[in-house]
């Protein structure tokens, strides 16, 4: 006897060179199976939708990340209840966070079949929920992947000190909106790059930031002179393309980039990343990519502190939600088109 069905979202079709449009995804409904040993039934709960997932739809191999298998269901990051258990690590009842499916309930750790929706990611794959994520939107954002590459990327990379001046770009996103705060934390002077007046509102009147700067509005190199007229000391890119360019050329001799991604060029004949090193080598520039798990051994003690930040008001948590396992498609094509004003969320149960 299975677990009844259910509603799942897979990928369609590939995009590459053009944009991901909700026509490139399927709603659909997968059968679930009995639980085996060590399986799980899970509901979800939360997920999230990553811009650094557009790079596993382009169907091109040289990409940094796997490709999704176009009518396989979609996983990222998300957080989910244990509903049934035959593994004594997850008790009913628990909220777990990890690799989850783009679906309203799961079979976790099933061997499968072709008519069979299971989670991929093993037992290591899925851990309880932060006790600092509440709601558990948290889980998504200041205390989970999100906040840790934030969080690394000032600490580690960056390395603000007081008084420095410090340029983010797509700062009214998820990991920008929290890489800035930490910013101010540390002393910096913190600048935001955003698209639209509302977003550069955001940052300086509800996030603490010293001024923003709206990339749609006008002349960016000069608006970016009159802020800085020696140049910023640290650039925390999101977005690449045209706007860090511009950024990098005016940028101080030396000065430090901390490259978190390149949202702009993902919609690019195969998948994009591709910039002009030029101003790196003339302005003696540090480069350093972050990710997140070059650092997995600190993880506890940069949760604990984010956590500390998010709970005591020094970090402000910012989300946009989609409600409905149906909306999944919308919110991620409104991530990659900047909608969103931090963490976009899809909520499928309290």
């Amino acid at each position: 006897m299975s677990n009844g069905e259910a509603r799942v979202v897979t990928l369609k079709e590939y995009a590459d060179g053009s944009p991901v449009t909700e026509a490139n995804f399927h709603i659909g409904t997968r059968t679930l199976p009995d639980l085996a040993e060590g399986d799980l039934l899970l509901e979800t709960l939360e997920l999230s939708p990553d811009p650094g997932m557009r790079g596993r739809m382009t169907g091109v191999d040289n990409f940094f990340v796997p490709q999704l298998p176009l009518g396989e269901v979609i996983s990222g990051f998300g957080v989910a209840r244990v509903l049934k258990s035959r593994n004594p690590a997850y008790p009913v009842g628990e909220v777990v966070y990890g690799s989850i499916d783009w679906a309203d309930r799961a079979v976790w750790g099933s061997a499968g079949g072709d008519n069979v929706f299971k989670v991929a990611g093993g037992d290591a794959g899925l851990t309880p929920v932060s006790p600092h994520a509440r709601p558990y939107a948290r889980a998504l954002d200041v205390v989970g992947i999100t906040g840790l590459t934030a969080y690394f990327g000032v600490t580690e990379i960056g390395k603000p000190m007081a008084g420095e001046t410090f340029l983010i770009s797509a700062a009214a996103g998820s990991i920008g909106s929290i890489a800035g705060q930490i910013a101010k934390l540390r002393g910096a002077r913190v600048i935001g790059i955003a698209g639209g007046a509302n977003k550069c509102n955001v940052l300086t009147e509800r996030l603490g930031f010293d001024a923003a700067i709206d990339y749609k509005s006008g002349d960016l190199d000069a608006r970016l002179r009159e802020l800085m007229p020696n140049g910023p000391d640290i650039y925390y890119d999101n977005v690449g393309g045209e706007i860090s360019q511009t950024i990098m050329w005016q940028m101080k001799y030396p000065a430090r980039i901390v490259e978190c991604g390149q949202i702009s060029t993902y919609d690019d004949k195969g998948g994009g990343w591709m910039t002009d090193i030029r101003p790196v080598h003339i302005n003696c520039l540090q480069w350093t990519g972050v990710t997140p798990m070059t650092f997995i051994d600190y993880f506890p003690g940069a949760l604990a502190q984010l956590g500390y930040w998010l709970q005591s008001g020094r970090i402000i948590a910012l989300d946009t939600v989609y409600n409905g396992i149906e909306n999944a498609p919308k919110a991620f094509v409104g991530v990659l088109r900047g909608e969103n004003i931090g963490k976009m969320v899809i909520h499928l149960a309290d």
